[in-house]
């Protein structure tokens, strides 16, 4: 089995944004020449985290962080990854080093949103009332059946 089949595996399960986002951090990844040996460490690993990463930083810049955290941890990642556990049940093995992975990508990004480098879209809430006293407040007039009874 090619590697990268395991994230792609991973990746139907998501939505389609996110797993564009995470096919072009991968895309990143396989061109990058100091995983030639250790992409077989790297792909179980972001499987496992794949739905917890957002699309927030540009695609490039998450493969460098990846690519950071697997040249750190590169033979704890090992050991879990050729450990009997793994063979037992493979996201749990690798669920402490997704959750490292995810903790790294998001302290990556809350530094950039510290220093305005990433700002985010927030989503816009509204909220509705009424400006009457005549007219039941939203939502359905539950304030007004609840003073009448």
């Amino acid at each position: 089995m090619h590697h990268r089949q395991i994230l792609d595996m991973a990746l139907r399960e998501l939505p389609a944004a996110k797993a564009a986002y995470l096919s072009r951090v991968a895309d990143n990844l396989s061109r990058d020449p100091s995983l030639d040996e250790r992409s077989h460490l790297l792909y179980p690993v972001l499987a496992a985290a794949a739905a917890g990463i957002e699309p927030v930083l540009p695609p490039a810049e998450c493969a460098n962080l990846v690519v950071t955290f697997l040249t750190e941890h590169a033979d704890g990642i090992a050991h879990a990854l050729y450990s009997p556990a793994y063979l037992r049940d493979g996201a749990a093995a690798m669920a402490p080093w997704a959750a490292r992975l995810l903790a790294s990508i998001s302290i990556a990004i809350m530094d950039q949103l510290q220093r305005g480098a990433l700002v985010l879209d927030e989503p816009k809430v509204w909220r509705f009332g009424s400006n009457t006293r005549d007219q039941p407040r939203f939502p359905y007039g539950e304030e007004q059946d609840r003073d009448e009874g």
